[in-house]
C-alpha cells in the first residue's frame, strides 16, 4: 500500500462515506472507489461493507485502520523533521475537568517555556472522551483520572488526590461526622456518568454495598458546587477545590467515619503509538514534575 492509499483508507473509515472521503481529500469518488477495491484485493479480504448505499467499516477493516493511523502519525513526524530540522511539531495532551482545572495549566506554562518550538494543543473532556480520542489518534498523550477499559491503553501512574465531602455551611450534615450510608441518603450531586470520577467514586463505594444514584448530574464541576452551595444536596470534590471552598466559607466539610476516597491520576497513552520527540519530552516533563507514585505500583481508582 502506498501513503496516498492509507491516506484514502483513512478517510474512508472515518466517514463511513465514499463522496465525503473524496470531497475531504480533493479527489473524484472512482479514483477513490478505485483506491478501497485495490486495498482490498491487494489484502483478499472486506474492509467495507456496503449496506443500505452506506459503507460500515469491518473489524478486520477496524484493526488495519489502527496501524494505518499510527502508520500515518509516523511518516508526518519523519516530513516535519526533515523538511523543517528545528521544529519538533505539535503535542495533542488531553485532560480530565480537575486536572485540567488545577495542575495542567502550570505544567503546560512551564513547559511551554522549557520547550517553546513544540506547540501544545489541550483538549479537557470526561475520561471516556480522552480514551477514545487516545485510541482513534486524536490524542498523543492525556492526564486523566478514573477507569479506562481498551487493553491498547497504557497508564503510568502520577499521584493521588483525596477527595472531601462537602454540603452547604447550613445543610444538617454540615461540620458532622457521619457514615457513609449516612451521607449517601442525602440528594446527591454528581459528575455526569461516563466522567472518570464518578465512576471511581461508584467503584469504590460498590464494595460497601451502596449505589450511587445521583439527584444531579453534570458535566459542569461548577455547577455541582453552585448547587451544594444553595443547598441542594452533598457531594465530593477534589480537596484543593474543596479547600477553596472552605475558604470562603461556602461550602462545608462533611468528615466521613467509615469511608475515605482517593482518585488515581495517570499519565494515559495508545501502547502501539509511535513516541515523537515531543512525546518523550512531554512524558519525561509531567514524570519528574507531576509523578509521586514509584513506577510498577498498582493501585485502584478508589479509596
Amino acid at each position: 500500500m502506498t501513503i496516498r492509499q492509507f491516506r484514502i483508507f483513512i478517510a474512508v473509515a472515518s466517514s463511513e462515506s465514499i463522496s465525503r472521503a473524496a470531497q475531504e481529500l480533493y479527489l473524484t469518488q472512482p479514483t477513490v472507489s478505485a483506491a478501497i477495491r485495490e486495498i482490498e484485493r491487494h489484502h483478499g479480504t472486506r474492509f467495507f461493507e456496503r449496506i443500505n448505499q452506506r459503507l460500515r467499516i469491518t473489524e478486520a477493516g477496524k484493526e488495519l485502520l489502527n496501524y494505518a493511523v499510527h502508520l500515518m502519525d509516523l511518516y508526518d513526524e519523519i516530513e516535519n523533521v526533515f523538511q523543517n530540522p528545528d521544529a519538533v511539531g505539535v503535542l495533542r495532551v488531553g485532560a480530565t475537568a480537575n486536572i485540567g482545572s488545577f495542575y495542567l495549566p502550570e505544567q503546560i506554562a512551564a513547559f511551554r517555556d522549557a520547550f517553546p518550538q513544540i506547540r501544545v494543543n489541550v483538549r479537557v473532556g470526561p475520561t471516556e472522551k480522552m480514551e477514545k480520542m487516545l485510541l482513534d489518534s486524536s490524542l498523543d498523550l492525556a492526564v486523566a483520572g478514573g477507569i479506562f477499559h481498551s487493553p491498547l491503553i497504557e497508564r503510568i501512574p502520577l499521584f493521588y488526590e483525596r477527595y472531601e465531602a462537602v454540603c452547604a455551611p447550613e445543610h444538617v450534615l454540615a461540620d458532622r461526622t457521619v457514615t457513609l450510608g449516612e451521607f449517601m441518603e442525602q440528594p446527591l450531586l454528581f459528575r455526569e456518568r461516563d466522567s472518570g470520577s464518578f465512576e471511581a467514586f461508584h467503584a469504590a463505594v460498590a464494595q460497601f454495598g451502596k449505589d450511587v444514584e445521583p439527584a444531579w448530574e453534570s458535566y459542569s464541576q461548577e455547577a455541582l458546587v453552585e448547587a451544594a452551595c444553595r443547598g441542594l444536596g452533598v457531594t465530593i470534590l477534589p480537596r484543593k477545590l474543596a479547600e477553596r471552598e472552605f475558604a470562603g466559607k461556602r461550602l462545608a466539610r462533611i468528615v466521613l467515619s467509615d469511608f475515605s476516597f482517593r482518585n488515581t491520576f495517570y499519565l494515559v497513552r495508545h501502547r502501539q503509538k509511535f513516541r515523537s520527540s515531543a512525546m518523550e519530552k512531554f512524558t519525561e516533563f509531567l514524570l519528574r514534575n507531576l509523578q509521586q507514585i514509584p513506577s510498577g505500583t498498582q493501585d485502584p481508582s478508589g479509596g
